[in-house]
């Protein structure tokens, strides 16, 4: 991540009229998009590993504060997206769009899907405009 800095967790800094939503991707060229896209809707926590997600989500949602929505590449380094959906689902209901370069089988996203692990799956490349919406429908249900 030496091309996009790191989001520290200065609450005060925060909007709090803005929702928080996590993004989690290796790609730092990704996070600076994504960054683009969403820094003027929403607070963002970026991450660029599936363990930071894991351990920055605990820890944000310990300390009483609502992330509501991640969104999480699916190959992460040595770790692999569905992993980090289901412990972030131990914690509690915050929704995830699980997003990838790569094919990922269908059967996994049907049972991600199906066991509210994810709320959907997109693949990339994607429209910016069209995921931006996606965001915005899925954070207001």
């Amino acid at each position: 991540m030496d091309n996009i800095q790191k989001l520290e967790y200065n609450h005060s800094n925060f909007e709090r009229k803005k929702k928080t939503m996590m993004i989690c991707d290796d790609n730092p060229d990704m996070l600076l998009l994504f960054g683009l896209v969403f820094e003027s809707r929403y607070n963002l926590i970026m991450v660029d590993s599936g363990e930071e997600c894991i351990d920055k989500y605990i820890k944000e949602t310990t300390r009483g504060n609502k992330i509501s929505l991640v969104l999480l590449d699916y190959k992460l380094g040595g770790m692999l997206g569905d992993y980090v959906t289901r412990k972030i689902k131990e914690c509690n209901e915050t929704k995830i769009i699980l997003n990838s370069a790569y094919n990922v089988d269908d059967v996994l996203i049907r049972d991600l899907e199906n066991g509210n692990y994810i709320s959907r799956y997109t693949q990339k490349p994607f429209d910016t405009d069209r995921l931006t919406d996606l965001v915005a429908e899925i954070v207001k249900n």
